[in-house]
């Protein structure tokens, strides 16, 4: 037991090394000399974790994606039981600092940049992306039948809040003085309440009095 321990312990490191490897560097430079000094181990310790430069960022993205998706899974289960609540969670999450980081959104970029020419990054980022877009788009749904709202369709709404989330932590990547979380998560806010006012008027009001 104590040496499984140890080597997952081992294993998180090295990850999270590479992660900062890669937050400093980028892909074009990093190599695993730079994860094993991140970690202060030895290059020989590194290739027995990780058969490969490409097997140790292939489990550095799974890594991310699990860790994501537990952090707002965690926040969903933790809000009361009303759709609107539970959405604005997952944004409370979102814009979360553990989540978005300097650090860590540099590196989602840097693998998004890189998916398109690596299946399998582009697999685990599909999946990703897939599980958070049909939760987001049930509980869009859940608010339209629960509120009338039978002119709107939930499928567009999610559609466009994900692809406002994506477009505000490339926002905090690439203007962080310009934008912050607490400005990131308002804005989202807004977007749900010009679409469902009745269901997040409270949730603005708490926002502009944060």
């Amino acid at each position: 037991m104590r040496h499984l321990e140890i080597k997952e312990s081992r294993r998180a490191q090295l990850i999270e090394a590479t992660i900062e490897s890669l937050a400093r560097h980028g892909f074009a430079e990093f190599t695993l000399a730079q994860v094993a000094r991140s970690a202060h181990l030895s290059h020989g310790i590194v290739n027995f974790y990780f058969r490969s430069k490409e097997a140790l960022l292939v489990e550095t993205l799974k890594y991310m994606a699990a860790e994501y998706e537990t952090f707002w899974t965690a926040a969903l289960r933790k809000a009361g039981p009303r759709p609107a609540d539970k959405l604005a969670a997952i944004i409370a999450a979102d814009f979360d600092p553990v989540m978005t980081s300097r650090k860590k959104v540099t590196v989602w970029y840097a693998f998004w940049g890189e998916a398109r020419w690596r299946p399998d990054y582009l697999k685990i980022c599909q999946s990703l992306s897939e599980s958070y877009f049909a939760e987001t788009r049930a509980l869009c749904q859940e608010i339209v039948q629960a509120g009338g709202y039978a002119e709107i369709d939930a499928e567009w709404v999610a559609r466009g809040l994900n692809a406002m989330i994506d477009g505000l932590w490339l926002d905090i990547l690439t203007s962080p003085k310009a934008v912050d979380r607490k400005d990131a998560k308002r804005t989202c806010l807004a977007l749900l309440g010009a679409v469902f006012p009745r269901e997040f008027a409270p949730h603005l009001a708490a926002g502009k009095a944060a």
